[in-house]
């Protein structure tokens, strides 16, 4: 019989009961999503009660405020609204945060459900605390001998108390958790680095080039609560590891740490069912009174772990990120003692180095046998008040996979929510697992809690099969004592299924940048191979190549619908001068990291380069328009040079940063509301499995295919148009074209320099290169799309004058999970740079996250294209349809019904 749940769907869709399939409670979560739970904020101060005190039924908070659980207590008082909002203007530069750096209580009760009875275990776990805590519950200290010792060290960290002496059955119970950051005297001025006084722990808590200064730092109960209930024995940190034959025979192995927390000796029976494919075994266990024992099972003691033709989990591009499920159980006379559910993924990673042509090593990754090229990005936070739900998560993740990307790096283990991972595994996205050192500053608050957080987070994760590779530090090498027990934690608990790397851009990677905006052409001719120290960056030949780059990244504009979300209206424009850009620390602008903050992306470069490219701006609308093209050349250009360079020199690229933790200009793709830049559309053409692109550099035309299996008989065809619309056969191309699997083919070269000149009479200085590449049968697999200036490189100002096109627009209701919409330009001039958006027909605020098959798109005379739209809920939207230079918006009305 399986499994039956109870689930209470709430904005975190989190677990409130679950029940066993005998019908006794197993679950029941503390947080503070559930109805029936409440807690209770307030700082400790001098003379308040002790720990022993609050922990009792009866006593009441004074000014405390309500808490968010799981969440940080900054977080609690926003929602309270006893702070301003943080998001606008420089608000979160103004609070006090004295008033949140020192120590702080939480407080909740609960009443027992009845239906657990006398006998169970009762087991208080907390997933999470940021950073050490001192827990209490009904008047009694279940951490330490007295209030002041730190002896938890939370972030990344499980703790969990046996509580069922302790537990009333019949009145209210009560919890008290006491929360104390690292280090209470860092302010946001202090010199100290708080990575070496704090870690491990949010790093960036204490800012960065990219979110604020946090007052309090992120501290709070930042995981999952909850109670759980067993029997005498428990199953601890279950482990479904697999192992490839070939990829048609894997062999499982499932471990467990029983534990008999009875007075007698206990006879186990340890069993489980895998799905799909009804894999069931079966193991007797005798367990001594008190004790723990280590159980295995493999395929010599079991046959069932032998799986023949197993679903393969595939990183994004290479197949389908296949799951399992394995449900695992400890019974005790026919009764279940515990149970727990483990999703895995059958995969194997593998890893070799090459050499590039500077004779550097570059580190390659291989999954079921299949090399990877890497495309992705970093993440920074998940948000950066740690507000990010479960169902974000997804919409995330889904957006990563949206944009191709194959590859999340989690900068120095930012985020520790499980629902990252398991949306991770479900959409095929691999990890890029670091741990918590940062730079030079490779020191910790306290090896040995740095140790404990460490061993712990390789255990609770270590069956996602999403994460591919473990790393020690950001941009050094963890000191010789962490870095020789990262990497024996790593052989011992995770059988080196995944790689353990010191480094995130050293050894086998070729160091970080670009920072800032760059043309394309300049991504192809030099590879900007750099650690973040060299100054300047090496010249192509002598540095370390293209390689693995873990970081690289520009200023990103968004939106203007975003930008007046979070900037006040009243500074909205002019935008900063230069000099305030580069000496102004008050600025808002800065204070959202355009400015002197974030000078590592160069926004004095990136809006001289919007205002030179695409022509000076009278008003912000105009500008963030104009940035976005911007952002699509900048970004497409990034990644396609590293595709240019596969296997020869490249073997992958993450950029800084695919992910928007704060409201900014600075290290994103889609911005912090979900809305997709320029930024996200160049990344998703550059990133297609089956992509065509063109080098501004030398006009190769290649066909790029990251996907596991051969391209044969495609046809790749280039056209190329002049600044009316009018296409020049002379200039374009088409042939046949066959890839490998995971490989790159130049088709041919375009002949834009048959003509020293000014090329041809008929060819305009500013034209535009369209390509496509379409398999043996005619279907599409890849367009792109690029303006060039042959006469004045990077010159584009010309597209301000051209006319308005003439487009219509026809809704086609044949797509079962949203919408069709088929556009034509229906005159003679070149409708440029289309962009699409949806807002809701009755309030016209923007339907945010939403999907594009395509965006930002050029149609020329007499072209048509069809552009789906999913994930839309049900309702009624406006689609708004706006050319680039032109103020005029159609309106399009969209239904769609469950």
């Amino acid at each position: 019989m399986g499994i039956i749940k109870k689930i209470l769907f709430t904005m975190l869709s989190l677990l409130l009961v679950s029940v066993a399939c005998n019908g006794q409670l197993q679950q029941l979560s503390l947080n503070s999503t559930n109805p029936d739970i409440t807690w209770w904020v307030q700082p400790k101060t001098e003379g308040s009660p002790s720990g022993f005190e609050i922990s009792t039924s009866g006593y009441r908070m004074e000014d405390a405020v309500k808490g968010v659980v799981p969440g940080v207590v900054f977080t609690a008082y926003v929602e309270a609204d006893e702070v301003p909002d943080p998001n606008y203007s420089d608000n979160i530069h103004r609070v006090d945060a004295a008033f949140f750096n020192r120590p702080f209580w939480y407080r909740t009760t609960f009443q027992l459900p009845t239906s657990v009875k006398p006998g169970q275990q009762i087991w208080l776990q907390f997933d999470n605390t940021n950073r050490y805590a001192d827990f209490y519950m009904n008047g009694v200290k279940l951490s330490g001998t007295r209030e002041s010792t730190k002896d938890v060290s939370g972030h990344m960290l499980r703790t969990k108390y046996e509580v069922s002496h302790l537990v009333s059955h019949d009145q209210e119970n009560v919890v008290a958790v006491l929360i104390t950051d690292a280090d209470q005297k860092k302010t946001r001025d202090a010199k100290d680095q708080f990575g070496v006084v704090a870690s491990p722990t949010y790093l960036s808590a204490a800012s960065w080039d990219w979110m604020p200064y946090v007052p309090g730092r992120l501290a709070g109960i930042t995981g999952n609560v909850s109670l759980n209930f067993t029997g005498d024995v428990t199953m601890e940190d279950p482990w479904v590891r697999s192992e490839l034959e070939s990829n048609d025979i894997a062999y499982l192995f499932v471990s467990t740490e029983l534990k008999n927390a009875s007075d007698q000796a206990k006879e186990v029976l340890l069993s489980g069912r895998i799905q799909p494919g009804n894999i069931q075994f079966s193991k007797q266990v005798h367990l001594e009174a008190n004790t723990s024992k280590k159980i295995y099972m493999d395929r010599k003691e079991m046959e069932a772990l032998i799986v023949k033709q197993p679903k393969l989990w595939w990183p994004n591009g290479y197949g389908e990120p296949h799951l399992y499920t394995c449900t695992l159980r400890s019974e005790i006379d026919g009764a279940v003692s515990d149970q727990k559910e483990i999703t895995f993924g059958i995969r194997q990673y593998e890893y070799q180095y090459s050499r590039n042509n500077a004779g550097w090593p570059v580190l390659q990754f291989f999954i079921n046998g299949q090399r990877i090229f890497l495309k992705g990005g970093n993440w920074g936070m998940s948000e950066y008040l740690l507000r990010c739900s479960r169902k974000e998560y997804e919409t995330k993740i889904k957006l990563h996979k949206d944009m191709n990307y194959n590859m999340i790096r989690l900068w120095t283990g930012c985020v520790t929510d499980d629902a990252f991972y398991d949306y991770c595994d479900r959409y095929g996205i691999m990890v890029w697992d670091d741990f918590w050192l940062y730079v030079a500053y490779n020191d910790v608050a306290n090896d040995e809690d740095f140790k404990a957080n460490a061993l712990d987070k390789v255990k609770r994760l270590r069956n996602h099969p999403s994460i591919a590779l473990w790393c020690g530090a950001n941009e050094t090498h963890p000191k010789p004592e962490l870095d020789g027990y990262l990497r024996s934690i790593v052989a011992l608990e995770d059988h080196n299924d995944r790689m353990y790397k010191s480094s995130s851009n050293q050894d086998g990677l070729s160091g970080s940048g670009w920072w800032g905006n760059q043309p394309p052409k300049h991504h192809f001719e030099n590879s900007g191979s750099n650690l973040a120290w060299n100054n300047p960056p090496y010249p192509y030949g002598s540095d370390r190549g293209y390689g693995l780059r873990t970081e690289i990244g520009t200023a990103t504009f968004p939106n203007y619908e975003s930008v007046k979300e979070f900037m006040p209206a009243e500074s909205l424009w002019p935008l900063p001068t230069d000099e305030q850009l580069e000496k102004d620390d008050d600025n808002v602008w800065n204070k959202h990291y355009f400015g002197k903050e974030a000078s590592n992306a160069s926004p004095i470069n990136y809006k001289r380069a919007v205002n030179t490219q695409f022509g000076e701006s009278d008003n912000l609308i105009a500008f963030c328009e104009k940035a976005q093209y911007l952002n699509i050349e900048v970004m497409k250009g990034i990644y396609e040079a590293w595709n240019d360079k596969m296997w020869e020199d490249a073997s992958g690229l993450l950029l800084w940063m695919s992910q928007s933790a704060y409201p900014s200009f600075v290290w994103q793709t889609y911005d912090y509301y979900h809305d997709a830049t320029g930024a996200y559309w160049g990344a998703k053409y550059a990133c297609e499995p089956l992509h065509i692109q063109w080098n501004a550099a030398n006009n190769s035309v290649k066909a790029i295919n990251t996907t596991s299996e051969d391209l044969k008989g495609a046809v790749a065809t280039a056209r190329v148009f002049t600044f009316g619309g009018k296409e020049l056969a002379a200039y374009g191309r088409r042939e046949k074209v066959n890839v490998p699997a995971s490989n790159k083919k130049e088709v041919y070269r375009l002949n834009f320099d048959s003509c020293k000149a000014c090329f041809d009479a008929e060819l305009t200085p500013l034209h535009f290169i369209k390509l496509e590449l379409k398999d043996s049968l005619g279907n599409m697999l890849s367009e792109n799309f690029y303006w060039r200036n042959g006469e004045k490189e990077l010159d584009y100002t010309k597209l301000n004058k051209l006319p308005a096109a003439d487009l219509t627009f026809t809704l086609l209701d044949k797509a079962d999970d949203g919408k069709q919409i088929l556009l034509k330009n229906q005159g003679k001039s070149v409708a440029f740079g289309n962009r699409l958006r949806l807002v809701r027909h009755d309030t016209q605020e923007r339907v945010l996250p939403v999907l594009f098959s395509d965006n930002y798109f050029t149609l020329m005379p007499g072209e048509e294209k069809i552009v789906q739209i999913s994930d839309l809920e049900a309702g009624q939207f406006d689609l708004l349809w706006k050319q680039y230079g032109y103020k005029e918006e159609h309106v399009l009305v969209v239904k769609k019904k469950k």
